[in-house]
């Protein structure tokens, strides 16, 4: 039991450490071409911005370029996935079912940087025209996702999507 405790207390103080201010790892991003000035923050709201518009296109191939080769994906319940080519397999078989219109809109929320990574929180609405120039929302998932930089960009080595609400009805 003692043993258990202090693993824990452990795990609590790395985490501890791990969880600074995100503005106490702008010195480091500095080395990475592809952060703007405008912060971590604009960095990953332009990632979401990315990987939206590959979403919207239906680029299966473009939304698992942003994936680490070993990354891990988790959507709902029911859906894990593990390595590029599965995820871009699922994005594949995924996107063939869309209906024209339904589009992906994710809003960053919260940003902690681990490491060399960092752990972003963020809300996304699956949507559809709602026939008067809007949207309407067809579903809402929170998604936690381990980011980090590599030569030219970034890529996510962890998502997992996690349905909010009641599905909706067919």
């Amino acid at each position: 039991m003692k043993r258990l405790l202090s693993m824990h207390a452990c795990a609590l103080a790395l985490l501890s450490a791990a969880i600074l201010p995100v503005q106490a790892a702008a010195p480091a991003l500095a080395a990475v071409p592809s952060a703007p000035s405008g912060g971590i923050a604009d960095v990953m709201t332009a990632l979401a911005d990315r990987s939206d518009a590959v979403w919207n296109r239906r680029d299966a191939t473009a939304m698992a370029a942003l994936y680490a080769l070993d990354a891990t994906t988790t959507i709902g319940r029911d859906i894990r996935l593990k390595g590029r080519p599965e995820i871009q397999a699922h994005f594949t078989r995924s996107f063939a079912g869309l209906p024209a219109g339904m589009t992906h809109r994710t809003v960053v929320q919260r940003i902690e940087p681990l490491g060399d990574m960092f752990a972003v929180d963020s809300q996304v609405a699956i949507e559809m025209p709602d026939g008067a120039g809007g949207k309407r929302v067809l579903r809402e998932f929170f998604t936690f996702a381990l980011v980090r930089p590599v030569a030219g960009g970034w890529e996510f080595l962890a998502v997992r999507a996690t349905p909010l609400g009641a599905a909706p009805r067919a």
